[in-house]
């Protein structure tokens, strides 16, 4: 066991003490052995001695104790030192994530004040009749742009309609296959829906969120019935009996439909299909099917009368080589006859000369082969059967 420095030192000092006190009562003792009162005194300093001893043996002890106890307590010291360290760093870091935290709220608000102002910029944009006309029509024509329809060739837009003495200009007109025609008019009702939506979610604001969304589909349906007394289908004959009523955005066509189950139905009947963005690219999606269709139907037209254009002329030209084999089998039958004249009757007569040398009145006579003419024997190329194939 180990003592301390400071504890070595006291215990040394105690020690000797304890020997000075030792020897001089020892001293003490045999220099005045025979009086009674110097036994007395040798009594007390033996007793304080003993007392010294003891309270010197008891520091000894404590002193192990402590030492023990400080052993003890040396893994707790360490520990406690690195927590110190630890805790001196996290709040470092606390203060470092702090001062973070602080920038991302100022930007935070930051960007709430710009939020809260293109916010406060889109109410006012809605709350106008013309921005909502303008956003209906950009809404529009990007659907229309997303179905695959092109500008000027499937549809066109504010094109004027004469309409009895005055003229309507819809939104856009759709071009169908067939020279058919259907006109689109984008309506934007807001104004009760975005009071309806403004209302927090409190049960005590149901009855007069109800009612705003009643007057909201009270006003689709007076589009409806100002689309109806249009009748864009009249100036479009042979065209579909049917006008299309876009609104921007679902939730309107929704809410309207919920508060008034019939619109619908009403509609149709007045020949308005009511449209939100997700059933009119479905609608123009078919269209552009459709016209797909109709071009790939062109097409097949196109080479049918190329083909019967082919035939036709293939026909002409078997007609004009048989008319060709005709004249070379005249030709052949009168060169055949010229040769047997010749044979006949003018060599007879000119081998009376005999100066003439026989080998030179002799003309070679064509062959079968060489005159036979090839007749068309396919019946495609033959007149009758090239007049039914132009017929069909």
């Amino acid at each position: 066991m180990e003592l301390s420095p400071t504890l070595f030192v006291v215990t040394m000092i105690v020690i000797l003490a304890i020997g000075i006190l030792v020897g001089y009562v020892i001293g003490a003792a045999k220099a005045k052995s025979e009086s009674a009162h110097d036994l007395i005194e040798l009594a007390e300093m033996r007793a304080r001695s003993d007392r010294l001893e003891e309270e010197n043996n008891g520091l000894i002890e404590r002193a192990s104790r402590d030492q023990n106890l400080l052993q003890a307590l040396s893994p707790i010291s360490t520990k406690l030192a690195d927590m110190t360290t630890r805790v001196a760093q996290m709040e470092k870091s606390q203060v470092s994530a702090t001062a973070r935290l602080g920038e991302q709220l100022s930007s935070t608000n930051e960007a709430s004040k710009e939020l809260l102002g293109v916010t406060t910029s889109l109410r006012s944009a809605l709350t106008s009749t013309s921005s909502r006309g303008v956003w209906g029509e950009a809404e529009l024509e990007r659907i229309v742009t997303a179905a695959g329809m092109l500008p000027h060739v499937h549809f066109n837009t504010q094109t004027s309609v004469q309409q009895g003495n005055s003229r309507q200009r819809p939104d856009m007109l759709i071009y169908l296959p067939g020279d058919g025609t259907v006109a689109v008019d984008s309506k934007v009702p807001l104004s009760a829906y975005l009071r309806a939506a403004e209302l927090v979610d409190d049960p005590s604001m149901n009855g007069e969120r109800k009612r705003l969304l009643d007057e909201h589909a009270k006003a689709v349906r007076a589009h409806v019935l100002e689309l109806a007394k249009r009748d864009y289908p009249s100036q479009f004959p042979g065209s579909p009996k049917i006008t299309v009523m876009f609104l921007p955005t679902e939730s309107l066509l929704s809410e309207a439909v919920q508060s008034n189950p019939g619109l619908l139905d009403e509609a149709a009947r007045l020949g308005i299909a009511l449209t939100s963005p997700s059933s009119l690219l479905a609608l123009l999606r078919a269209v552009s099917a459709t016209w797909s269709s109709s071009r790939v139907t062109e097409e097949a037209g196109e080479v049918l009368a190329l083909g019967k254009d082919l035939v036709q002329r293939l026909g002409d030209l078997s007609k004009h080589l048989t008319n060709v084999g005709t004249h070379l089998s005249r030709t052949v039958k009168a060169y055949n006859q010229s040769i047997g004249t010749l044979e006949s009757r003018l060599l007879v007569t000119a081998r009376n000369f005999e100066s003439l040398p026989d080998g030179k009145l002799e003309v070679p006579q064509l062959s079968s082969e060489a005159g036979q003419v090839r007749e068309i024997s396919r019946g495609e190329l033959l007149g009758d059967s090239t007049d039914k194939c132009a017929d069909n």
